[in-house]
């Protein structure tokens, strides 16, 4: 049974999520106007309507769905107009998909520049850290490629053939990370009614696969690279050695902020804002990542204790720092993703439980992830990164 509402601008806005589902509710005052409600509570209007003269012997053709947009962007007023002219063409015997489709056409409003900006400006920028790579890559790569083509004119082939480019010119690195962009990029696309399918959706390129790394570095590695850090001073070398004694990622540590300290609890907070699993972790400190964090900057201007910009911005500039780390340590064929996956083997091979090393990674762990308090198993973690701690003292 469909679930029907009289929609105010209020009503809508309070509407809640329903977990596990997405929840689509119709207008009393506009047949045909619906609301959808995704899981993670993103409210978007589309329209069903029926073409008149569409169907066998004259009779209206199949129900179809248009998309209006997002609200707040699309209020309940603007959304009861742009429905009710979609179901007056529909009346006339006019798609009005068809008709909003020719008028975009006819603005350039399609080609894939203008969407690639809002993908970024809309999407990326909301959900990712890393937007600026997305934007970067797309616009060095992709827009060059097909700027001037309306997005649903973009084929499988013409994606192959960027694909191929790409991994000729730059490596098959730089193809695979397009790959992934422009993926990202069609499926928004589609869910957004712009296309009516991806032309990469089940491309075969096994060239370009994920290889899970394994480089686990040995305490000898670690050592020099602990000892290059101290070289290096600050804020790269504390950087490095958190990054060693916590066993977080790097976005975790880098964007590391004053107001995430918990100093009755000896920990750090990461909010599930800046968390990969969008769950808020706890992160207890070792009696030498204490001294480290008690020893960082206080600045007047700014809460990020890792800073080249006086605590207004977090560190950045990685692949420069990398690079001369891996000069003065004389390690080779790592990456600072490595020192978590080094950090989690060594607290192995202390004897520490392989549960109690998933909850200090953050990993959600089957049957209970997303529902575990924050501080469950803060001793158990506490334990393992003391434990860990205790080979740096």
């Amino acid at each position: 049974m469909e679930k029907k509402k009289r929609f105010t601008d209020l009503s809508v806005e309070k509407m809640a999520p329903v977990e596990g589902k997405r929840l689509e509710v119709f207008d009393t005052l506009t047949p045909g106007l619906a609301l959808r409600v995704t899981e993670g509570g993103k409210k978007s209007w589309s329209v069903m309507y029926r073409v008149a003269g569409r169907g066998t012997g004259g009779n209206r053709g199949p129900l179809r769905r248009m998309t209006l947009g997002a609200f707040p962007l699309i209020d309940v007023k603007t959304a009861r107009e742009k429905a009710r002219a979609a179901l007056e063409l529909a009346d006339r015997g006019d798609d009005p998909a068809d008709k909003r489709r020719d008028e975009a056409r006819q603005k350039g409003e399609r080609v894939f520049e203008v969407i690639c900006g809002r993908f970024i400006g809309l999407h990326a920028k909301a959900h990712t850290q890393k937007w600026r790579d997305t934007e970067r890559l797309l616009n060095t790569f992709a827009v060059p490629a097909w700027k001037g083509k309306p997005i649903d004119t973009i084929d499988r082939a013409a994606a192959h053939e960027l694909l191929d480019d790409i991994a000729m010119d730059h490596g098959t690195g730089a193809a695979r990370e397009v790959r992934k962009h422009v993926t990202k990029l069609f499926n928004w696309a589609v869910d957004r009614g712009l296309l009516a399918a991806s032309p990469v959706a089940g491309m075969r390129r096994p060239e370009l696969g994920y290889t899970p790394r394994e480089r686990v570095l040995s305490m000898d590695e670690l050592r020099d690279v602990w000892a290059a850090a101290d070289e290096m001073g600050y804020p790269f070398g504390p950087m490095v050695r958190l990054l060693i004694l916590t066993a977080q990622r790097r976005a975790e540590v880098a964007n590391l902020d004053r107001g995430w300290l918990l100093p009755e609890q000896q920990a750090f907070e990461v909010p599930a804002s800046h968390y990969k699993t969008a769950r808020p972790q706890v992160v207890p400190l070792s009696a030498p990542a204490r001294a480290i964090v008690e020893a960082l900057p206080k600045w007047n201007g700014g809460t990020f204790l890792l800073s080249t910009t006086a605590g207004k911005r977090p560190v950045s500039g990685f692949s420069k720092a990398k690079a001369r780390l891996d000069r003065l340590s004389g390690v080779e064929g790592w990456t600072l993703h490595d020192l978590r996956r080094s950090a989690a083997t060594h607290m192995a091979r202390l004897g520490v439980a392989q549960e109690h090393i998933e909850r200090v990674l953050g990993h959600a762990i089957e049957g209970v992830a997303g529902t575990y308090n924050r501080y469950s198993y803060l001793p158990e973690k506490r334990a393992a990164l003391d434990a860990w701690g205790q080979e740096w003292v």
